[in-house]
């Protein structure tokens, strides 16, 4: 018990110490790594990661282009699991579907907010933004095709209404979502091996 404690103790004043602005790589990864694990204040530590700075050196940039793939698998992964769990409490009433949607599009756009770090050259961030676009457009499509389970068609209804998305970014994404998969044939970078079924 006085170790958990103890760890717990030391893992706030970690996040506490990385508060600060990241200037060096070795602060970047301190974060990164943080916001994987469970429990974390994600918007404090995204916002902060935003105020940071990085000289963009090619042996730093692959490093921190590969590591923020990684949180943002991890992250996509666990918004998902929540996401699920969220769904599978509502017992079909529309308020807790609604309010289960509204939870997971909070948490996307937390990874967009990820994806548009300003040390990201414009390619970089194009490549992660489209990742995660991906990734939401394939879950509203299951939840969909989940819905027609559904003959009254009020829960098709409610999720049309109410999507994975922010309706300003409903557009990109489905742009995004179509270019990636005349893509993927020849794609290289990150590939999420999720499939959740709604």
């Amino acid at each position: 018990m006085g170790f958990e404690s103890a760890c717990c103790i030391s893992s706030k004043t970690e996040l506490e110490i990385a508060m600060n602005p990241p200037l060096y790589y070795s602060e970047w990864m301190q974060l990164f790594n943080q916001i994987k694990e469970y429990g974390q204040e994600d918007e404090k530590i995204i916002a902060v990661l935003e105020r940071g700075k990085l000289e963009w050196t090619s042996g730093v940039a692959d490093k921190i282009v590969n590591c923020t793939y990684e949180v943002i698998d991890f992250k996509l992964k666990y918004t998902t699991r929540l996401f699920q769990q969220e769904l599978d409490h509502s017992r079909g009433e529309e308020a807790a579907i609604i309010s289960s949607i509204i939870n997971a599009r909070y948490r996307f756009e937390l990874l967009y907010r990820l994806c548009r770090l300003s040390i990201f050259p414009n390619e970089i961030k194009e490549s992660l933004i489209n990742v995660v676009s991906k990734y939401v457009g394939d879950s509203q499509d299951a939840l969909l095709e989940s819905a027609k389970h559904d003959r009254t068609g009020q829960l098709a209804y409610t999720i049309r209404h109410n999507g994975l998305l922010k309706k300003h970014m409903q557009a990109p994404a489905a742009a995004a979502h179509e270019r990636i998969e005349q893509k993927e044939s020849n794609a290289n970078s990150f590939q999420s091996k999720r499939r959740v079924l709604y």
